[in-house]
């Protein structure tokens, strides 16, 4: 069963330029190496341009634990993280419809 989720945050205005290139790396590492991530769509708020927002679509349990396990992820979380100004907020929830299907 497929697993939708979001990711929120917001890091400090003076790290943005590295959050972006953090997101990027994190991304194309996903789209090289985890199929079973089948959306990974990472946003940035356009009125306050240091909040971000993921989200994400795993096929199943094991695309999630793929993707938390990765080496990316890690330096992920290990790069952006501390420069969150509150934790990261995750949401998962149910599909009720998409042009997508």
């Amino acid at each position: 069963m497929p697993i939708y989720m979001t990711a929120q945050y917001q890091v400090q205005p003076q790290t943005v330029e590295q959050t972006k290139k953090s997101i990027r790396e994190l991304v194309k590492h996903v789209k090289l190496h985890e199929p079973l991530t089948s959306i990974y769509i990472a946003q940035q708020e356009i009125l306050n341009q240091s909040k971000f927002m993921h989200i994400l679509k795993f096929e199943d349990e094991t695309a999630l634990a793929t993707h938390q396990n990765s080496p990316a992820s890690a330096h992920f979380v290990k790069a952006v993280y501390p420069k969150t100004l509150r934790p990261v907020e995750f949401m998962e929830y149910n599909l009720i419809a998409t042009v997508n299907q």
